[in-house]
């Protein structure tokens, strides 16, 4: 019975705000969706949660591989608390970004997908920003000079911004809440190409673990 009275995203993390000062938390995790449905529709495969409107709508969180959560909490900084900052905030800056990764040994690639470090950077765009630096996934946080830094800074904020306006990257299981699927992985240059060829060297691309 309660009111939406807001959804924000924080992190890989969307909050919405209820009328009574609770927040309901979901995270999509790796496949999953948040569909908008009439209440009439069939429900999709997949459906592992359905928050019926009072206004003969549904909203579907559908979850092929059960990843994803959904929490109902008093205080949303319970779950966001400890996220670090939003790369495409005006408080996020080549300065910070240099502070963030000093004295850090860590491999980059684990670096920028590490939550309480940056919020919101995942896998692929961790991957697609560092092969458009030039730096490579195992370079430690604290070998990047300031340069390096710099151009990363700007291919992080170029390479989110081109995804957002292309509305998500559908390689696996991932749906708009229309239903349809969004493009930004058909501009990707390495990240799900493994042994397809570099568009620069044309070398099939490898893939190594890291961490």
């Amino acid at each position: 019975g309660q009111s939406i009275t807001g959804i924000t995203r924080r992190g890989k993390y969307l909050p919405f705000s209820l009328n009574d000062g609770d927040s309901l938390i979901i995270h999509l995790k790796m496949t999953g969706s948040l569909l908008v449905q009439q209440d009439s529709s069939e429900p999709p495969r997949f459906a592992r949660a359905i928050i019926h409107l009072d206004n003969d709508t549904n909203i579907v969180f559908r979850d092929p591989r059960k990843f994803g959560a959904m929490r109902l909490v008093k205080d949303k900084n319970s779950i966001v608390g400890k996220l670090g900052p939003e790369p495409l905030e005006d408080d996020f800056t080549p300065q910070l970004l240099a502070r963030l990764l000093a004295k850090r040994k860590a491999p980059m690639k684990a670096l920028l997908c590490e939550q309480s470090l940056v919020a919101g950077i995942g896998s692929m765009y961790a991957d697609e920003a560092l092969f458009a630096t030039g730096i490579h996934p195992l370079r430690s946080g604290e070998s990047l000079t300031q340069q390096e830094i710099e151009r990363l800074y700007n291919a992080i904020h170029r390479i989110l911004w081109a995804a957002i306006a292309n509305k998500g990257a559908s390689v696996d299981a991932y749906f708009r809440p229309d239903g349809t699927k969004g493009t930004a992985h058909f501009e990707f240059k390495v990240a799900h190409r493994f042994k397809e060829p570099c568009y620069t060297c044309g070398t099939p691309i490898e893939r190594i673990k890291v961490r």
